[in-house]
């Protein structure tokens, strides 16, 4: 992952990338009637979660998907090529005119 995350930096497309702590970790929060957080979790049986993310800046989706496609197949073990699924969604740069 070192190795991808600093091509990406080397291509001058990397905005920013971080890893996440594991969903044991994690609490999902509402807002209680008095607005409040109110905390419900630990899920550790969620076979799905997000470790982590890059923000990358590139001109065409085609794009975006050939950097995700590479970070599916991060090696596993042994170095067999995970192929885990990567989601691919565009930064908004502001509220849709619909909310203004």
């Amino acid at each position: 992952m070192k190795t991808f995350t600093g091509g990406l930096a080397e291509a001058g497309e990397l905005v920013s990338a971080e890893g996440l702590a594991g969903p044991e970790q994690a609490k999902i929060v509402r807002a209680g009637k008095d607005g409040t957080p109110v905390t419900d979790g630990v899920f550790p049986e969620a076979k799905e979660f997000l470790a982590g993310y890059w923000i990358v800046d590139v001109e065409t989706l085609e794009r975006a998907h050939q950097i995700a496609a590479k970070a599916s197949a991060a090696p596993g073990p042994g170095g067999v090529p995970m192929s885990i699924p990567i989601e691919v969604r565009q930064v908004m740069s502001g509220p849709p005119e619909e909310l203004l």
